[in-house]
């Protein structure tokens, strides 16, 4: 009869132990999906500033000034079009 108590006094042991270590690897994992989660939220944010500085850059007057004003182009003269026709 000791030896069955001592048994399941030691399974009873085993089996909170395990509980404990279940309940700390999810605290653990819930912490890093909370980081993880935060860093998305920060890439995200990052994602639209650079979409928005994209557009900045990309906007059409700001590549036309920049063209007239440092590369020194413009809008060609009719002397300076030259139409190439399709061969047929």
């Amino acid at each position: 009869m000791m030896r069955a108590d001592a048994v399941l006094v030691a399974l009873a042991v085993a089996s909170a132990l395990g509980v404990v270590s279940a309940q700390h690897q999810a605290r653990k994992l819930h912490a890093e999906h909370e980081r993880e989660q935060a860093r998305a939220r920060a890439l995200e944010v990052e994602w639209g500033r650079l979409q928005l500085e994209q557009s900045t850059w990309a906007a059409h007057g700001r590549i036309e000034s920049f063209a007239r004003g440092r590369l020194g182009m413009g809008a060609p003269t009719p002397g300076q079009v030259l139409v190439v026709e399709p061969q047929s």
